[in-house]
């Protein structure tokens, strides 16, 4: 009785946020200074900044900063992504906070703070691990629980054993992957595939072009799937072969965290993260399956056509595992600005609070930001530097050890930095109109601004 006045609870919360929050959050002072330029290479840059935060007052050099807009303007020359938002906050405060470019290469439409991006992989740290955070935090769950004991479907397998710690670790053998989108592809296809081909053919009893009883799982526009697929796919997970307990990144870690949120709190995780975080936040401008609260002209789109989907993807999980599990998955599927990002960082570099209220416990904070294993590559589900093989790191060369976070697959990232305390992310979308060439990652877009910031910070 008492867990179902709490869902009943929760869910008026929610329902109540939807309607009382829609107007635009004021956050990190955007909108102080509204300056917009068009540069000869049809750059745009929308300063968001307020003048009042000088980076000089924080001990930065501003004209060092402003090297970020020449770093930027040469990623969107060379078609690397055609816009992005990039803020950066230190001791709480935005010295530097600025849109560039547009939605496509086309220049109709500007990147504003409010433009909601894919985070993709971004979204494990951003969503799925505070939701973990929050349960460890509440005493529901312990680094040291099996997955089996709250996934049954584990249960008999060679996955029983497989704790919560390793998941977040990626120490569990699973595969990089699920690529659950084979269930629906027909046999003959499935090599089709993997080869880059555009033509699936998926089975008729899987998906339908509208929705209808059974069938109400969106993948994108008419592509709806059965709703047992999701039963399915958790079986493929118990299916799968279990490799050596090393080091591996894994969407299906991610996942599987996911899963069990659901188990524990009795809740969809999207629901949970809504009231738990977003919506006493006052964050109006992150979710998950955004076009059910937000007009998709609001959201940068992140391809053209891909492999599994035609028409342009706006709107809906660029990542073939998180969309086929529903847009609200553990691995990818959030979307949001740049300011609400940076705000659910900033309650982590607080050590969980933020603007008077506490949201995770100074204790959680520290353990899951600083926890590592043997091999030393992850903290506790969120990214960090690797000062010992720097081309292989994930950072610029000057974050310290103590810096975690995490990039994603579209062209975004947020990394904190608690020994220097600023928290700075970038997202774009440099996977349209397609992902061929990850020019972002070629020109090292993303550490080199990050580098810009530590310079900054030199006497």
């Amino acid at each position: 009785m008492i867990i179902m006045e709490k869902q009943i609870t929760l869910f008026l919360v929610l329902i109540f946020s939807i309607f009382t929050d829609q107007e635009e959050n004021i956050s990190f002072a955007h909108g102080g200074i509204n300056s917009v330029s068009t540069l000869t290479e049809k750059v745009n840059i929308n300063q968001n900044t307020s003048s009042r935060y000088s980076p000089e007052d924080f001990g930065m050099s501003s004209v060092t900063l402003a090297r970020i807009d020449s770093i930027v303007k040469d990623g969107i020359k060379d078609q690397a992504f055609p816009g992005c938002q990039v803020l950066i906050m230190k001791e709480g405060k935005p010295v530097y906070d600025k849109c560039f470019g547009y939605f496509t290469y086309e220049t109709t439409q500007a990147v504003t703070p409010t433009t909601l991006y894919d985070l993709a992989s971004l979204s494990k740290t951003t969503g799925t691990l505070i939701a973990i955070m929050k349960l460890y935090d509440n005493g529901q769950i312990k680094l040291t629980d099996r997955a089996s004991k709250y996934l049954s479907f584990l249960r008999g397998t060679d996955k029983a054993n497989i704790t919560i710690k390793e998941l977040l670790l990626h120490e569990t053998g699973l595969p990089g992957d699920l690529s659950c989108y084979r269930l629906a592809t027909t046999k003959e296809r499935v090599h089709a595939v993997h080869m880059g081909c555009t033509n699936i053919q998926y089975k008729e009893d899987w998906v339908s072009a509208i929705p209808k009883k059974g069938y109400t799982l969106q993948v994108s526009d008419s592509f709806y799937l059965c709703n047992n697929f999701h039963k399915a796919a958790m079986q493929m997970i118990a299916n799968t072969r279990l490799r050596s307990k090393t080091y591996l990144y894994s969407s299906v870690n991610f996942i599987l965290l996911k899963e069990i949120v659901d188990e524990v709190c009795g809740l969809p995780m999207d629901l949970f993260l809504n009231v738990e975080f977003y919506t006493p936040m006052k964050l109006n401008h992150i979710a998950y399956l955004p076009l059910k609260t937000h007009q998709q002209k609001g959201i940068a789109p992140t391809f053209i056509k891909d492999f599994l989907r035609n028409g342009v993807l706006q709107g809906y999980a660029q990542d073939p595992d998180a969309a086929f599990l529903g847009g609200v998955a553990g691995n990818a599927g959030l979307f949001a600005s740049a300011g609400d990002v940076a705000t659910v960082y900033q309650m982590l570099l607080n050590k969980g609070e933020m603007d008077g209220k506490r949201y995770l416990k100074k204790e959680t904070c520290r353990i899951f930001t600083t926890t590592t294993s043997k091999s030393g590559r992850r903290y506790l589900g969120f990214d960090k530097p690797v000062p010992a093989n720097p081309k292989h790191s994930p950072c610029c060369v000057s974050a310290p050890k103590e810096v975690y976070g995490h990039t994603g697959y579209t062209g975004t990232c947020c990394w904190v930095d608690p020994v220097n305390k600023f928290v700075y992310v970038f997202l774009s979308n440099r996977t349209y109109p397609n992902d061929a060439v990850n020019k972002l990652a070629k020109m090292n877009i993303r550490t080199r601004i990050q580098e810009e910031i530590y310079q900054s910070m030199k006497k």
